[in-house]
């Protein structure tokens, strides 16, 4: 296994390349996750911003070499968060894009920060979690309740 972490630039440019991988066709697997709230599992404010921002989105897209490896591109830190209005506007889109895709599913609990960690420890950690759900109209609900209490038909 092959890992390498994402450098976080603006909000934008982040979902920007998150949705390019959801829709590049040698990416094989997006999975998506929330983390909790400030101040649990491995927080950081230096790398997942203040405490206002979590839960905040993570991610890991897959991409299969065939004879080689499975090559893992993580996002993580303060990459996406539906903590404001602009923000919950590009996790929406965010959201478009995986349920378009066919290839994205998620991890059905807040997870760990994973920021602080090397980017090999933190895709293992990460892999390690247990079963996901497809994301799908279905379960776009379940996964938007890990990143607001406010329903996302109900967001100001």
């Amino acid at each position: 296994m092959l890992a390498t972490r994402y450098r976080n630039s603006s909000t934008t440019d982040n979902l920007s390349s998150l949705v390019r991988l959801l829709n590049d066709p040698n990416c094989v697997e997006i999975r998506l996750f929330a983390t909790g709230s400030a101040g649990s599992n491995g927080y950081s404010e230096e790398s997942d911003g203040p405490e206002t921002n979590p839960p905040l989105v993570s991610a890991i897209a897959k991409y299969t070499i065939p004879e080689i490896s499975d090559v893992y591109v993580l996002f993580d830190g303060l990459f996406l968060t539906a903590a404001r209005r602009p923000r919950f506007l590009e996790v929406q889109q965010l959201m478009d894009a995986a349920e378009t895709s066919g290839k994205a599913s998620f991890y059905p609990a807040a997870v760990p920060f994973t920021s602080a960690a090397k980017p090999d420890a933190a895709v293992t950690t990460l892999l390690g979690l247990g079963p996901l759900t497809p994301f799908n109209a279905a379960t776009r609900a379940k996964y938007f309740s890990l990143l607001s209490n406010i329903p996302e038909a109900q967001y100001p």
